[in-house]
């Protein structure tokens, strides 16, 4: 019974089965996959226990056929042996690749910064109680829209949707002063109408954008602060580039930019400053030299020259916030640690700006800036105020002087808004929308439907995407990303090129090009990923094995051949024993012609 299992386990019988089956489940992925997606084909089909499974019987089946020809004597033998050893090597390295391996992808763009998170396949559920560890699992979105694990935790995971959409109402109810207005934008003319709610909490009310219109809301504490947010902000103190604050001991000194470039201010303590120079939007080019790409305050820095009595030293003075200045030294020493710069811009402004005021005594005042100007008055509530934007109109259409935000997320049949998964808590149903923490209404608990993101040890920048026309039919003949790999930790940078088949490695990650957008030039998709060095080691040990014993089965006995005659070997006695091979021991091999033993 045993050996008849044993001999089934090897044989062509089971093989045959086996092959027409993965090719057959290959084949139907392959069309699989064009219709819902290469992460969904992984998990359904490539990862499943099943495919595994089919697998794995295929690498017995070869281990046995193998085997059962022992003892390997001749060409033919050893080479049989050594090729099925070969795929079984293969088969276990292709495992370890789906199942150990890294991989992602990562969209980046010229006028971006250099990312380093790495977008994994599938998506991410965290639930956290308060005071308590977050707890995570993957989630798998199936084609059918339902979800893979069915529970997390005290959440049953219901299904999920390509569009959710989040609703928002404010009602009197809350406890707290907490102001928010209803705004109406009318325009008779284009025939638009559309409602906005602005609120001093949570936060990301308090301002909002329609298309080039500004929409803000803000509080006047007294009648200074009123007469401030009611007067034009593009009027600031601080100048068109902003101003520098220099601070030396326990003086302190203003400087105008835009006034003062090339010029050489001579400070307290013998101290001089010259600005040499100014990157309204600062970026680093693919010389890792600085410069701007655009005249807007988006990224403003400035470069100083300080003279002291210790030395010279360059400054760059960034104007964001929690930028420390970053500082060389020309000739000499470093100038006195007393010295303090810091650069302040005026914030950015809309050219359309509609602001909300509301004083201390609950009052409502507006200030309005257009192409004409910027005007301002009081806010009656149902009155329409003339904008000067074509006939657009602004209405005060509702007033809470205690908001109380209420939210609510569900599906809709737009091609707008975030993914979303329908969750259960307590017989309750919430839907949780992609990548925004969300409290459970049913209990203290915080979920969140994200991507799952892998944080890599460098950065990865795009300088430039390149696309090859042929000549003529002006059709794509080829692609090229140029990116910069940045070290984080030494400040290293690194230029290289990435195209079709033509990948670059850093630090073991492999970046290849995954794909591009024809109608966004300044946009490239890089696939970044990672295996053990053994499960490299493996895959390319089983193909090394694969072709040597092709190799041998075919040629084996005529290289020994040539080798006997160029190099005679003295035989005193003829082999005793013949390798004997029959169709009867061994059905499922083609039998090659006998090997005639060698004679001196």
């Amino acid at each position: 019974m045993f050996a008849q299992a044993y001999r089934f386990l090897g044989s062509i019988k089971l093989a045959m089965p086996l092959l027409v089956a993965i090719a057959t489940i290959l084949i139907g992925a392959t069309f699989y996959e064009s219709e819902v997606g290469s992460a969904a084909v992984q998990q359904l089909i490539y990862k499943s226990p099943w495919f595994g499974a089919l697998m794995f019987m295929l690498a017995v089946n070869l281990g046995v056929s193998a085997i059962s020809r022992y003892p390997w004597r001749g060409a033919r033998k050893v080479g049989f042996a050594l090729a099925h050893l070969g795929l079984i090597v293969i088969i276990a390295g292709s495992a370890a690749v789906i199942h150990l391996g890294t991989e992602g992808m990562m969209v980046l763009r010229t006028d971006g910064p250099a990312l380093n998170q790495l977008r994994l396949e599938g998506d991410l559920l965290e639930v956290a109680h308060l005071g308590t560890e977050v707890n995570q699992t993957p989630v798998q979105i199936n084609p059918d829209q339902t979800v893979t694990p069915k529970q997390f935790q005290e959440l049953s995971l219901l299904k999920y949707r390509d569009h959710v959409m989040e609703t928002t109402q404010f009602a009197n109810t809350g406890t707290v002063p907490n102001p928010a207005v209803q705004l109406q934008l009318k325009s008779e003319r284009m025939g638009q109408t559309a409602t906005e709610w602005l609120a001093t909490f949570p936060r990301s009310y308090q301002q909002t954008h329609l298309g080039p219109v500004q929409l803000e809301l803000a509080q006047a504490n007294s009648p200074t602060e009123l007469e401030q947010l009611l007067t034009d902000p593009q009027d600031s103190d601080l100048g068109r580039w902003g101003q520098l604050k220099i601070e030396v001991d326990d003086q302190s000194t203003t400087l105008e930019v835009d006034p003062s470039l090339d010029q050489t201010i001579e400070l307290d303590h013998n101290i001089k400053l010259s600005i040499q120079n100014l990157w309204p939007d600062f970026r680093l080019n693919a010389q890792s030299q600085p410069t701007t790409v655009s005249q807007e305050l988006q990224n403003p820095v400035v470069a100083l020259q300080i003279e002291s009595s210790q030395g010279v030293e360059r400054w760059y003075i960034f104007a964001q916030a929690g930028f420390e200045p970053i500082r060389s030294i020309v000739s000499g020493e470093a100038t006195p640690e007393t010295l303090d710069i810091t650069y302040q811009v005026p914030p950015p402004q809309a050219d359309r700006l509609f602001r909300v005021v509301v004083d201390a005594q609950n009052q409502l005042y507006y200030g309005v800036r257009s192409t004409q100007g910027f005007a301002s008055g009081p806010l009656p509530l149902g009155e329409p105020i003339q904008t000067g934007w074509a006939d657009f109109q602004i209405t005060a259409a509702d007033y809470l002087p205690q908001a109380q935000v209420q939210r609510q997320v569900g599906p809709t049949d737009r091609e707008t808004g975030r993914p979303g998964l329908l969750v259960s808590v307590e017989g309750q149903e919430q839907w949780l929308p992609w990548g925004e923490p969300t409290e459970l209404t049913a209990s203290s608990t915080f979920a969140a439907f994200s991507p799952r993101l892998l944080s890599l040890p460098f950065a990865v920048g795009l300088e430039d995407f390149i696309v090859e026309r042929n000549e003529g039919d002006e059709s794509v003949a080829m692609w090229t990303s140029k990116i910069q790999l940045q070290d984080p930790q030494t400040g290293e940078l690194e230029d290289r090129k990435v195209w079709m088949n033509h990948p670059t490695w850093y630090r073991g990650w492999k970046i290849a090009q995954a794909s591009w957008n024809p109608g966004d030039l300044s946009q490239s998709t890089l696939q970044v990923k990672r295996e053990p060095l053994w499960v490299t080691a493996l895959t390319w040990t089983g193909a090394l094995l694969v072709v040597s014993g092709i190799g041998t089965m075919f040629y084996g006995k005529q290289i020994l051949r040539q080798w006997n005659q160029a190099v005679p070997v003295a035989i005193t006695e003829s082999p005793s024993v013949t390798e004997k091979e029959t169709d009867e021991s061994f059905p499922n091999v083609v039998q090659g012609p006998k090997e005639a033993p060698i004679t001196p």
